[in-house]
């Protein structure tokens, strides 16, 4: 509706009449539900992976950072999984930095090696398993 609203329905309506096939087009743009189930070698997230607000400070009156819903993290596996080849994490770059989207702290020490064929641990394993 922003879209209509900010260009008016004759911009909007010659702008989707001068679309490509998908299988022709340079770029598909397509929200992460519908994106299910299907690949592209490039994907950049866009900035609507907004990161959980909060009200809660710590002790130096800094924020701390908001609950992250499983439906949400679940969404952002399905988004993120969807390149071959690269993945641009954009408006999802946020999850690094929160504490249930970062990979457990290594131990201090030398680095371990896993046995060949075995991948490390993901903080998206704590998911589940991703929807079908």
């Amino acid at each position: 509706m922003e879209i209509i609203e900010k260009h008016g329905v004759t911009k909007v309506l010659d702008a989707m009449n001068r679309l490509h096939a998908e299988n022709e087009a340079e770029v598909t743009l397509s929200t992460a539900h519908k994106a299910k189930g299907r690949e592209w070698d490039n994907v950049r997230i866009a900035g609507d992976f907004r990161e959980p607000a909060s009200h809660d400070r710590d002790l130096k009156g800094n924020p701390l950072p908001g609950e992250l819903s499983l439906d949400d993290a679940r969404l952002a596996y399905v988004a993120v999984t969807r390149a071959r080849r690269h993945l641009d994490l954009g408006g999802l770059a946020w999850i690094d930095d929160h504490p249930n989207g970062s990979p457990r702290a290594a131990p201090s020490g030398p680095p371990q090696r896993l046995p060949p064929g075995h991948q490390p641990p993901s903080p998206w394993d704590r998911l589940g398993p991703a929807p079908s």
